[in-house]
């Protein structure tokens, strides 16, 4: 499918001329939930196709009074701004600041990619000895002591038989701020961050708990080592002994997005941090966050990759061009480049929760053309509701996706929800 970059900011254009002006073994935290709104009635449970007309009527008369909210909905086959209402002003984004955070650790990672955890030796392993052994965290938010024991086993398969001295711990992939810069949220929400990560952010300080159990699982394995865990920066010229991957991105973004998961959140954005700008923290990822918006066309404004700050904003019409943009296939690239783009695409697209099925939205928009069919991001928090992503008719093929962004600021969330789900209900039903 061939797709224009340019097309939304040409018809955005046209519109406001002739329109009125929120398997990982982390743990979910937060408080975008899984909230339960009414199982669909009257006109809501409709499942015939719509017009662009009467599309727009209907959502018009849903959106009245919903408090300092704005709307963008956009039809990218068909080039077509199908409604909108104040969509180029930034919003609160809640957690739909994570479709920001996602969309670039998926797009520069790249959906296959892993996050890596490593033993290294500070010499090369003669008659078994090594003179210095190193664990090295690489931005793994979902290490346990499983993935430890498989480390240990392979540094023993690699020949080390004695460790002389301590076993030493290596962080520094990340920054040690292990919080996001708070106005009235608490940290405890979001968990500890480290670059070498153990037990899903609920440790004071996992890299030295993680140094530990290994080295309890080395001995397991009938290496000797000294009984003391000490940090260090695996030095230059060091012999790497083993290595970890952690599930692959695509599996860490879905784990993030489905349940909404605050930790994950922000231990990817400081991972494209070390990986795309040269430091672990979060100020670095939203530098690289920020040029990847700018290149779909987007802008994002913030200060963490949660959403959990009334700080993150950025426009409906900025959200839905960056989802717009990850559909994106090119079919005048050679074939091995639109099946990686293809990839993405999938991947990012099985990202998100299902209306009715799954995540945030599992009880949501049930009995509707949405349950199924839409597959959303959601973001909440006190007085701010946000719902964004992508109605298909047909299946999740890409060819018939309406592309929306819902952003809601000092509204009643319950409220909020139900005109989300009616909308999106019938953004479901459109059939240009």
């Amino acid at each position: 499918m061939s797709r224009h970059r340019g097309a939304i900011a040409v018809v955005l254009f046209a519109a406001a001329l002739a329109t009125p002006a929120g398997s990982a073994q982390a743990r979910q935290s937060g408080p975008d939930k899984a909230f339960r709104t009414p199982v669909a009635y009257g006109a809501a449970a409709a499942h015939t196709a719509v017009s662009r007309s009467k599309l727009a009527v209907g959502l018009g008369k849903l959106f009245r009074r919903v408090g300092k909210s704005g709307a963008f909905v956009f039809d990218p086959n068909a080039h077509q701004v199908l409604f909108s209402r104040k969509a180029r002003r930034p919003r609160i984004l809640a957690s739909n600041s994570k479709l920001f955070t996602t969309s670039t650790a998926l797009a520069r990672f790249q959906p296959e990619s892993r996050l890596h955890t490593t033993v290294w030796s500070s010499d090369a392993i003669i008659d078994g000895i090594s003179q210095g052994l190193y664990l090295r965290g690489g931005g793994d938010p979902t290490l346990t002591n499983t993935g430890l024991t498989k480390l240990a086993d392979r540094v023993r398969a690699a020949g080390v038989a004695t460790v002389q001295g301590p076993v030493l711990y290596d962080d520094s992939f990340q920054d040690h701020q292990t919080g996001v810069p708070q106005h009235g949220i608490s940290p405890e929400s979001v968990g500890t961050l480290s670059g070498l990560e153990l037990d899903g952010g609920s440790l004071s300080d996992p890299a030295k708990t993680a140094a530990q159990r290994f080295v309890a699982e080395l001995r397991k394995e009938g290496i000797s080592v000294g009984s003391s865990v000490t940090p260090a920066v695996v030095p230059a010229g060091a012999f790497q002994v083993a290595d970890l991957g952690s599930d692959t991105i695509a599996d860490l973004v879905q784990d993030t997005n489905v349940p909404s998961n605050n930790f994950l959140a922000e231990m990817l954005l400081k991972d494209v941090g070390a990986q795309f700008a040269g430091t672990g923290s979060t100020a670095a990822g939203i530098s690289v966050i920020q040029r990847f918006a700018s290149q779909q066309g987007a802008s994002f404004a913030g200060e963490n990759g949660s959403g959990l700050t009334r700080l993150n904003k950025a426009s409906p019409a900025s959200v839905v061009k960056l989802l717009d943009a990850m559909l994106e296939v090119d079919t005048k690239t050679p074939p091995d480049s639109q099946l990686a783009q293809e990839r993405l695409r999938d991947s990012w697209v099985d990202s998100l929760a299902v209306a009715g099925t799954t995540g945030t939205v599992a009880h949501r928009m049930r009995g509707t053309a949405a349950a199924g069919n839409c597959h959303l991001k959601t973001g909440t928090l006190n007085r701010v509701s946000a719902l964004s992503g992508y109605c298909f008719r047909g299946g999740d093929d890409a060819s018939h996706a309406v592309v929306f962004s819902l952003l809601m600021n000092r509204v009643d969330v319950n409220r909020a929800h139900v005109i989300q789900d009616r909308m999106a209900a019938l953004i479901a039903r459109y059939s240009r």
